[in-house]
C-alpha cells in the first residue's frame, strides 16, 4: 500500500470575527508584552483601524512601522533591527502586503504574529506563508513558515468601510480556489488524493456556489454601510474559507494557471496598481480557456459583467497587440517554477497566448 504525503496546515491557533474582536487583544496578550509590540501597518489601514485599537498601541515603547512597498527581504531586515531583543510580538494591521510582511517578520524573528486585516481581498491573515518581491515589484516566489499565525482579528466594520474594490477583489481570489483546486485534485476518488485534500476540494465547491449566489447582494450592502450576516459570511469565506483550503489540501488544492498568469502580469509596470485578486480574476478566464470549457466560460463571463470583474486584457491596461509586453507577460507566467505546468495539458506561449486571444475575442478585442 503506498501513501501520498501533504503537510497540512489547517490556519491560524485563533480566529475571531465578530464586532468588536480586535478586543481579543487582551486576552491573549498582557499589557506589559503589547508595550513591546512591533506594529506595522498600511497608512491607510491605520486611519481605518484608529478607532478599534487599544490604548496601548500608542505606548512610546511600542515599535511602529509603516509598510509602503511589498514583501521584500531589506524591509524586514530593516524592521527586525528596529523591533530589537525586547520586542514580544508582532502586530500586522493592513491588507496582504502588510498580513506577508508582519509573517515574514515574525518568523524571521522567532516571535508569534498576531494579524488585524483590514480588508478582505485575500486569505493572507489566514496562511502560515508570505509572498515574496524583489525591490522593483515583481513576484519572485512565497515562503511558508512552520509556525502557524497565532491571533487573527476580524472587525466586519472597518472591512464594510473599507474601500468596495478590496472586497470585489477578495471574492475573484477565493472564486480561483475552485477553480484551480478542481484541476490540482484531477479525480477526487483516485487512490492518490488524501482525503483531507478531497475535503478541501469540496469545501471548494461550496465557497464558489456562495460567492456565486451572494457577491452581488453583499457589494450592494457594501455600498449601503449596511452590515448583516451575509456579509460576514462571504469575508469568512474570504479570508478563512479562501485559506482553509490550500491548508487541508496542501499541493492538491493551491494554484494552478490563474495565479501564474497573476505572477506574469507583474513584469508589466502598468498593473503594479491593480489588486492582486482582479488580476487572478483574468487568470482564471486564461485557466477555463485553456480547459476550453465554454460552459464555464460563459458563467464567468456573465458573473464578471454582474460584479464588473475583468474581462479582457484591455480592462487591465494591458494591450495584447504589444507583442512586446505580451511576450514578458507569456515569458515569466511560464517559468519553470509556475503552477501553470500542473495543468493537465502542456502550455507553450503559442497555447497561452491562443487562451488570451480568446478571452480578447469574447470581450469583442482583436489582437
Amino acid at each position: 500500500m503506498s501513501f501520498t504525503e501533504i503537510q497540512v496546515v489547517p490556519g491560524p491557533a485563533n480566529y475571531y470575527c465578530f464586532p468588536g474582536a480586535i478586543r481579543e487583544l487582551t486576552n491573549f496578550y498582557s499589557e506589559s508584552d503589547l508595550q513591546q509590540a512591533m506594529w506595522v501597518y498600511g497608512e491607510r489601514a491605520l486611519e481605518a483601524a484608529q478607532a478599534h485599537l487599544p490604548a496601548v498601541f500608542h505606548a512610546e515603547s511600542a515599535g511602529k512601522g509603516c509598510i509602503r512597498e511589498h514583501c521584500n527581504e531589506p524591509m524586514i531586515a530593516r524592521f527586525a533591527e528596529q523591533a530589537g531583543p525586547q520586542c514580544k510580538v508582532i502586530i500586522g494591521l493592513g491588507g496582504g502586503t502588510v498580513m506577508d510582511s508582519a509573517k515574514a517578520l515574525a518568523a524571521r524573528m522567532q516571535l508569534p504574529v498576531v494579524l488585524i486585516p483590514t480588508i478582505a481581498a485575500t486569505c493572507a491573515a489566514w496562511t502560515p506563508l508570505s509572498v515574496w518581491y524583489n525591490p522593483e515589484g515583481e513576484n519572485i516566489g512565497y515562503e511558508i513558515f512552520k509556525q502557524a499565525n497565532h491571533l487573527v482579528l476580524v472587525e466586519p466594520e472597518i472591512i464594510l468601510q473599507a474601500p468596495a474594490p478590496y472586497l470585489l477583489a477578495g471574492i475573484a481570489d477565493t472564486l480561483a480556489k475552485w477553480y484551480e483546486a478542481s484541476v490540482l485534485v484531477g479525480n477526487p476518488d483516485s487512490p492518490v488524493v488524501p482525503y483531507l485534500a478531497r475535503t478541501a476540494l469540496n469545501i471548494a465547491q461550496g465557497l464558489k456556489d456562495l460567492l456565486l449566489s451572494d457577491s452581488a447582494d453583499v457589494l450592494a450592502e457594501q455600498r449601503q454601510g449596511v452590515l448583516t450576516a451575509k456579509f460576514i459570511a462571504v469575508v469568512d469565506a474570504i479570508i478563512a474559507g479562501g485559506g482553509l483550503i490550500g491548508g487541508l489540501g496542501e499541493r492538491f488544492t493551491r494554484v494552478a494557471a490563474a495565479h501564474s498568469v497573476h505572477n506574469g502580469m507583474t513584469v508589466l509596470p502598468q498593473t503594479h496598481e491593480i489588486l492582486h485578486g482582479i488580476k487572478v480574476a483574468y487568470g482564471i478566464l486564461v485557466q477555463v480557456a485553456l480547459q476550453k470549457d465554454q460552459a464555464e466560460f460563459e458563467l464567468l463571463l456573465r458573473f464578471y459583467r454582474e460584479l464588473q470583474l475583468p474581462t479582457s486584457l484591455r480592462d487591465l491596461n494591458i494591450d495584447i497587440a504589444n507583442r512586446g509586453q505580451i511576450d514578458a507577460m507569456i515569458a515569466h507566467t511560464l517559468r519553470a517554477k509556475e503552477t501553470i505546468h500542473l495543468m493537465p495539458m502542456e502550455v507553450t506561449p503559442e497555447v497561452l497566448f491562443r487562451a488570451m486571444e480568446t478571452i480578447e475575442q469574447a470581450a469583442g478585442h482583436q489582437a
